[in-house]
Parts: C-alpha cells; structure tokens; sequence
C-alpha cells in the first residue's frame, strides 16, 4: 500500500511539473504581441507651411495642415490611409502655414477624440472657421498645460512647451516610442527655445544632453541664437526642415545649414527637407528609425 502511496505522489508531481513548464510558455506569446506593434511619422510636403502625421498601433494623431493651397494634400494622404478617425488633432499655433489645410482635411477624418492647441485666440478668421469645421464633428479644442501627457497606442505624448504670448509661440509636442523619441518645435523662436533647453537640462545630470532622436526644426530653419544650444540640449541624429522650395523668407536660414553641418564640430545630424525629399516617412521599432522619401 505504502508503495502505490509513493508512486501514486511521484505521478501527481510530474503532471504537476508539466502543467507549471506549459503555463511558462504563455509569456512569450504575450510578448510576441509587441512585435506587430508599429510606430511611423509622415512629415507631408506641404510647401511653406508645417504638417505631419503620426501613427501607433492603428491609432493617428495630425499635427498641423500646412496652408489652404495644400489642402488637397493633406486631405489625399488621409483619404489614401482610409483615416477617418483622428485620435489627436495638435494645432502647433494658430498661423495660416500650419492650420489652413485643416479646414479641407476634417471634411475627411470626420471623428476626432482629442484637439489641443497653445490657444484658443476666436479673433483670427482662419481658426474661426477651423472651429466651425470642428463643431461639425463634436469636437472642441483645449489648451494644455506644460507636461501633460496623451497616450496614442503604445506611444505617449508630453506636451514640452505651451505658450501664446510672442508672435511664434507654440504648442511644442515630445513623443516617446519605445526608446525612441520626436520633437515637435511648430515655430518657437528666441524664448521658447530657451524655455525649453532650460526645461530638459534640469531634467537631466552632470550637462548630459537629454537624447533624443529627432527634431523638426523650428520655424522651417529659421536661425535663432538660441538654435545652438536647443540642438545640443537634445542631440537630435536626424533634423526634419518642414520647407518650401524657393519661398520669400529664405529658409532654412545659411546660419542653421551651417550649424548643422560645421566642420569643425563633432556633431552633425542627418537633415531632411521637404523641399528636397517631398513627403519624409520615418518608422521605428522602439530602437532605430528608418527613413523614406518621396523625392
């Protein structure tokens, strides 16, 4: 009796052993699901004026339209992806370059969760009609404050710097997917860009810069005595110039190409323009990017 007691345990224990290696192997399967994970910013050549758009785990979020003359284009990438939803709409700030598209575009992505902006200023015409558009799809536009954070799939979104007060001020957007991260300058100039170098260096220690792995410049390349210590706060590998080809301001600006590819220096960051490139789609998978153009 004592002896089928003994092998009667060593059995149940086996099967015991078994079912615990079986249920380990649930893990990987749980972790597999991070592999069709996908993360990708089109920045859209919309001439002179800013747009991109900004993909996570099927969930969107546009941030700026360019100006109404480029409204077909804007409104084409989103019909050609069957975007209709728009988990996040970011409105940098309230010039024509960066918001009149959007009108044309939101016939199109017709539900939209959340609208953020750096104000809500009813006296500029454009935005006036850009909130009658909105109305239409119930959606209403909020100013966030510094830090705040949006989830967009599995990536997030911190706002690095909200401001209305000089001309160029901005809605300035940080995103981090994986290890990977994007800045999103709309057109700050002089204090804003100090504001925010200000921000990140306190963030991080011992004068380390605050990684990151890519910036669209502000202002379409515009030079500011600030722009050199901005780059070497966040030490961006690649620099997106939103820009159009020949336009009346000179941009990017002589001082901003020559910053970024200075012989002397030891830093130089791969820059893309849309003036060049046409339509710059990166993708990363939480590590590395790649890059593909239009042009």
């Amino acid at each position: 009796m004592k002896k089928f007691l003994l092998i009667l345990l060593t059995v149940i224990s086996l099967l015991f052993l078994c079912s615990c290696k079986n249920s380990s192997t649930v893990s990987p399967v749980a972790t597999n699901k991070s592999t069709s994970s996908t993360f990708s910013i089109q920045f859209i050549d919309v001439g002179q004026g800013d747009s991109a758009l900004v993909e996570c785990d099927g969930h969107y979020m546009l941030i700026d339209g360019g100006d109404k003359l480029h409204g077909n284009k804007v409104y084409s990438v989103l019909e050609d992806k069957g975007i209709q939803h728009l988990d996040i709409l970011a409105i940098s700030h309230l010039h024509e370059d960066h918001i009149g598209v959007l009108i044309k575009a939101l016939t199109y992505a017709t539900k939209i969760d959340k609208v953020i902006a750096n104000t809500d200023y009813r006296n500029n015409a454009t935005f006036r009609e850009l909130e009658n558009e909105l109305g239409t799809n119930e959606a209403q536009i909020s100013i966030p404050s510094t830090g705040e954070k949006f989830k967009l799939g599995s990536a997030e979104v911190e706002v690095a710097d909200v401001a209305a007060v000089d001309d160029n001020d901005a809605l300035v957007l940080m995103i981090t997917y994986g290890q990977t991260r994007f800045l999103f300058t709309g057109d700050i100039e002089y204090d804003a860009q100090k504001r925010l170098y200000e921000r990140y260096n306190s963030i991080t220690k011992d004068d380390e810069p605050y990684k990151i792995d890519l910036i669209k410049m502000p202002h379409h390349g515009s030079y500011e005595g600030s722009l050199y210590a901005l780059m070497r706060t966040f030490m961006p590998d690649y620099a997106v110039i939103s820009v159009g080809e020949g336009n009346q301001y000179g941009h990017p600006h002589k001082e901003t190409l020559n910053m970024l590819d200075d012989p002397k220096s030891d830093y130089h960051p791969k820059v893309y323009r849309t003036d060049k490139d046409g339509d710059i789609t990166v993708k990363s998978d939480g590590k590395e990017l790649t890059f593909k153009t239009s042009k």
